[in-house]
């Protein structure tokens, strides 16, 4: 080994995920400076012949990361690369966090077009697994990247964008990281924008019954699910809110995103709203003491979904008090996204992360499965070969470009190789 490779690769230090349920201990950890650096790992690792992965910051449920090979730590290699304000496109590094970008873009003048409600996620990981915000004309996280750097299997670098790429650029969103190592990435952002926020707690019933108008008049909308008096703390919704439904149990916390110009004076605020720039508005805090499963569903079929799903659960799994998440998401160009060419609705089910949980998330996939549900790739699933083919009508292409792209399979593990190879 070379003195660089030497001061690069590092004995391998313990891994785990914000969820604590993911660890592993890789024969090398490395943490890059620079792109140069990545290329020699890359050429590193195919001389020792050991697998490769990478990591942001652990947000993922799955075995996404676990490598017995070489784990790229990229906490440290988040800087913002380079800003166009006339594009309003701005290019960062790998590790760089959603919330430090938007909060960055805020100081250019810009936003984010949509994020989902935890910033602390990599933007690089968000993209790759096809992270999503809310609303029935917002595409998932990965649709706002239009370029990419990476380093393939051999060592070079490979420039990646939505107008020269074609279909292979399509395929690198969602891609999990199979198709080389991020270096960079160049984001569309829109112009700056303040968001009024208003949340009140409402029945079921009216929920789901005034569903969707509310997705058509607002920017944003969606909703969690609250079986028991107690749901709402242990994802650290707010309290302080309306509350218009008239039992305290199994009734909807609901929320409205409306985009305001940076320049128009803030409105009068009333009892469960927020006014605030979106790099401000759009984040929660959540604790990672929760293990979950989120599926989109064809946006035509989400009400039937849902309220099968709610009845499994008040039937089957009454102790349950974890939210349930429901969200609307437009349609991408992606091949394995949640939403590669279909509009869809996510709802997500959480349990504590306990052994028991696992029987209830089974129970919840079957109905998921029955409904041409697709995974978020950052979150638990049952998914299989067979499965994906009948879901992704370019799953069998998607594998086609992986292998090109990857013929040794150096950026595999065993979660991606059971699926993908």
């Amino acid at each position: 080994m070379t003195a660089q490779s030497a001061d690069l690769l590092q004995p391998g230090k313990l891994w785990w995920n914000w969820f604590g349920e993911q660890n592993f201990v890789p024969r090398y950890t490395t943490a890059p400076r620079d792109e140069e650096d990545v290329r020699r790992i890359v050429l590193k690792a195919q001389e020792l012949g050991l697998p490769v992965r990478s990591s942001g910051r652990g947000h993922s449920n799955p075995a996404i990361v676990p490598t017995p090979g070489i784990h790229i730590d990229f906490r440290s290699f988040g800087a913002v690369i380079g800003v166009d304000k006339q594009k309003l496109q701005v290019t960062v590094q790998p590790g760089i966090t959603v919330g430090e970008l938007s909060r960055y873009l805020r100081t250019q003048g810009m936003s984010l077009n949509n994020q989902g409600d935890i910033d602390t996620q990599s933007v690089c990981g968000a993209i790759m697994t096809a992270t999503h915000g809310a609303g029935i004309t917002l595409p998932c996280f990965s649709a706002q990247m239009i370029g990419a750097r990476i380093v393939t299997a051999d060592g070079s670098f490979v420039d990646l964008s939505a107008e020269t790429d074609g279909e292979l650029f399509k395929a690198f969103r969602a891609s999990l990281g199979m198709f080389g190592v991020v270096v960079s990435l160049t984001l569309q952002a829109v112009p700056s924008y303040n968001i009024r926020k208003t949340s009140w707690n409402a029945d079921v019933e009216d929920c789901i019954g005034g569903l969707r108008e509310r997705l058509a008049s607002n920017r944003t909308f969606w909703f969690f699910w609250l079986p028991h008096r107690k749901s709402a703390d242990l994802f650290v919704l707010p309290s302080d809110i309306p509350n218009r439904a008239s039992r305290d149990h199994d009734i909807c916390h609901m929320r409205s995103y409306n985009a305001v110009p940076v320049a128009d004076p803030a409105p009068a605020l009333g009892p469960g709203e927020q006014f605030d720039h979106s790099s401000v508005i759009f984040p929660n805090l959540y604790e990672p003491n929760f293990r979950e499963m989120e599926y989109a569903v064809p946006m035509d079929a989400f009400e039937e979904t849902f309220a099968e799903v709610r009845q499994l659960l008040l039937r089957e799994y009454a102790d349950l008090a974890f939210p349930v998440e429901c969200r609307p998401v437009k349609a991408d160009d992606s091949y394995l996204g949640a939403y590669a060419e279909r509009d869809g609705y996510a709802i997500g089910v959480s349990g504590p992360p306990e052994v028991s949980t696992w029987t209830m998330l089974k129970a919840v996939d079957e109905v998921f499965e029955r409904r041409a549900g697709r995974p978020h790739w950052g979150k638990h699933h049952f998914m299989t070969p067979e499965r994906l083919e009948r879901l992704y009508p370019r799953y069998q292409a998607f594998k086609v470009l992986r292998r090109q792209m990857d013929p040794t399979g150096l950026f595999l593990n065993d979660y991606l190789r059971a699926l993908f190879a």
